[in-house]
C-alpha cells in the first residue's frame, strides 16, 4: 500500500514527491516505470489498479 501512498503523493505534490521530488522518499524512474499498470503513463488509475490487485480485486 506504500507503493499506492506514493504514487498519489507524487501526482499531487510533484516538486515533493516525483521523479526530481525534495522528500526524502520520493518516485525515482524505476517506479514510475513499476507503478505504470496499464501502459499510458502513471495516473491515479495505476494507484486503484495496485490497490484493486492488492485486496485481490484483479479485474
Amino acid at each position: 500500500m506504500t507503493d499506492v501512498v506514493l504514487i498519489m503523493q507524487a501526482l499531487a505534490n510533484p516538486n515533493k514527491y516525483g521523479i526530481d521530488g525534495k522528500a526524502e522518499h520520493h518516485l525515482i524512474e524505476q517506479d514510475k516505470i513499476n507503478g505504470n499498470m496499464d501502459g499510458n503513463g502513471l495516473t491515479v488509475g495505476d494507484a486503484q489498479a495496485i490497490q484493486m490487485e492488492f485486496i485481490g480485486l484483479n479485474f
